[in-house]
């Protein structure tokens, strides 16, 4: 009975420990971390994604940029050879196709330059989302493994206290279990030595048989005693003569 009211307090400790961790659910605050990591995951590749497409438009206007370059050149070179051969109308021609060319790389030239600003700029945005993203992965990770330590160390503190509130009980039911233990052991060898002196019967054995056994015993014992040798010369009742 007392053994079972002890465990009984136990069970009862840790209850009342287990409903007052009034913390957040763990697996809530989890989840939430998580679809905030995966946010920033999307938003982080969108910037990646932009960065790209900046970059293959600039990468086309210096295409075009080249294209019209060469074009100046060879309206330049046609101007030249229109005033060396005295073909004044060629060679206006050739200029003002000069200037239009000019003009339309001029406009690609700012452009480009746009481009390779607003590039840049995402290129840094992405940088620095990336590292925002990590500084969080980092601190959330961090928080699951301290949480996780922190509880596994209430419960073991919890543990420890509810044994140490009923150590003395666990003392008392230990050393009633001991008497216990040593008052039947000291029945069990009572009774193997009545057994061995033919007191009770041994199992299988009958009250007779156990009598039986017990006279033969102790008719054996008698029968083993040294008798002294009548006649050998040296008893104390041998005659001289």
């Amino acid at each position: 009975m007392a053994e079972g009211g002890f465990w009984t307090r136990v069970t009862r400790i840790f209850k009342s420990r287990s409903a007052s961790n009034d913390g957040p659910d763990i697996e809530e605050v989890g989840a939430r971390l998580d679809e905030a990591y995966r946010t920033q995951s999307k938003l982080l590749a969108q910037v990646r994604r932009g960065v790209a497409d900046v970059a293959t438009s600039r990468k086309r206007v210096e295409i075009q940029l080249a294209s019209l370059r060469r074009e100046i050149a060879a309206a330049d070179s046609e101007a030249k050879a229109s005033v060396t051969r005295g073909d004044d109308a060629g060679a206006r021609l050739a200029l003002e196709r000069q200037v239009a060319l000019e003009k339309a790389a001029g406009e690609l030239d700012d452009r480009h330059a746009q481009l390779r600003s607003e590039e840049e700029q995402l290129i840094r945005s992405a940088a620095s989302i990336e590292r925002q993203i990590e500084d969080f992965r980092v601190r959330k990770d961090t928080l699951a493994a301290r949480y996780s330590a922190a509880q596994a160390r209430n419960e073991i503190h919890g543990a420890t206290a509810g044994i140490g509130a009923t150590a003395g009980e666990v003392g008392r039911v230990m050393a009633d279990a001991e008497r216990h233990t040593r008052e039947l052991e000291a029945t069990a060898d009572a009774v193997d030595e009545l057994m061995n002196e033919g007191i009770l019967a041994r199992p299988g054995e009958s009250q007779d048989e156990a009598l039986l056994r017990r006279f033969d015993e102790a008719l054996g014992s008698v029968d083993a005693e040294p008798r002294a040798v009548e006649g050998d010369g040296h008893g104390p009742h041998q005659i001289s003569q």
